[in-house]
């Protein structure tokens, strides 16, 4: 009989594993959404609205669970608005594979730094060499955005890519330190998150989904409220949420940089966008990486 603590990692790393199918879906289905009728500040409200809905039963009977404002705060920042806005914001500028390699490829730097101060975990060497694969393929899908040809404002997207990747670092290294329960993240992320930004997005924020004399159609708000304010915010909180407390937030980090693969594919397929031959390439490098990083862990 397997022993409680293998349980609990095969477990995990099987929600880490199937998160990256999810996620890359995820990227195109935003990518969509804010290339059309909504603007990235649109997504974000549907994506913590819904969610906050959905939980105000729980909000009622249970608070927070017992979780600490502050630390709900930090985590509403790591997940919720802050990792929302620089998502969608980078998805408006840049394509499909930057939003896929740059974002969850940076994850497992990101992590790796931040649990090293706060939690002071030294990543394998395996691993470190694993990073500095999905650096160069990111270095080289990311040189897309220098060309000639590169749309304006497509390198801030970059920026803003990588500024999400460093959010959810953040928000898979509290998991761990803290220990926080999944219904802890359920309820105290949509509830903080929508209560600061939805007021201010109604107010002050551009958005499409206001214009009623040019309203979105009902199937483009329905794939958001779906994907966002349900898939996003639940089920892969959850899956995440169990993944990293039986595995490292790098580890977590470096399963999230498959769905590049993933999402490119699907990108091809549903949005037409396909990458040029340098961003092949980084993807490719990038694969390599994860490759190299996740088959030490899974030798540990």
């Amino acid at each position: 009989m397997m022993k409680a603590g293998a349980t609990s990692f095969a477990v995990g790393l099987g929600c880490g594993l199937v998160v990256p199918f999810i996620w890359g879906g995820w990227i195109v289905a935003s990518r969509f959404g804010v290339l059309n009728a909504l603007t990235p500040f649109d997504v974000t409200a549907l994506r913590v609205g819904v969610a906050a809905v959905i939980v105000l039963p729980l909000l009622l009977t249970r608070g927070f669970a017992g979780l600490p404002l502050w630390k709900g705060a930090v985590l509403s920042f790591g997940v919720g608005v802050p990792f929302a806005l620089t998502s969608f914001g980078g998805m408006a500028l840049a394509p499909v594979v930057h939003a896929g390699v740059l974002t969850n490829g940076a994850m497992p730097i990101f992590a790796a730094v931040i649990s090293y101060y706060w939690l002071r975990e030294i990543p394998a060497r395996t691993q470190v060499g694993g990073m500095i694969l999905i650096v160069v393929g990111g270095a080289m899908v990311g040189g897309d955005s220098f060309g000639l040809d590169a749309p304006p404002g497509q390198w801030f997207g970059d920026l803003l890519l990588i500024g999400a990747a460093g959010c959810f670092a953040l928000y898979m290294t509290a998991l761990r330190r803290w220990n926080v329960t999944i219904v802890q993240v359920l309820i105290a992320v949509p509830t903080i998150s929508s209560a600061i930004y939805i007021p201010v997005w109604f107010l002050f924020l551009p958005s499409g989904l206001l214009q009623f004399d040019n309203f979105p159609t009902w199937q483009e708000i329905a794939l958001q409220t779906v994907y966002q304010g349900i898939v996003a915010s639940f089920i892969v909180v959850i899956l995440v949420t169990r993944a990293t407390r039986s595995i490292s937030a790098t580890t977590m980090a470096v399963l999230l940089a498959g769905a590049p693969t993933l999402g490119v594919l699907f990108g091809i397929l549903l949005l037409g966008e396909r990458p040029s031959m340098l961003a092949w390439a980084g993807l490719v490098v990038t694969t390599l990486g994860i490759v190299f990083a996740v088959g030490r862990r899974s030798g540990a």
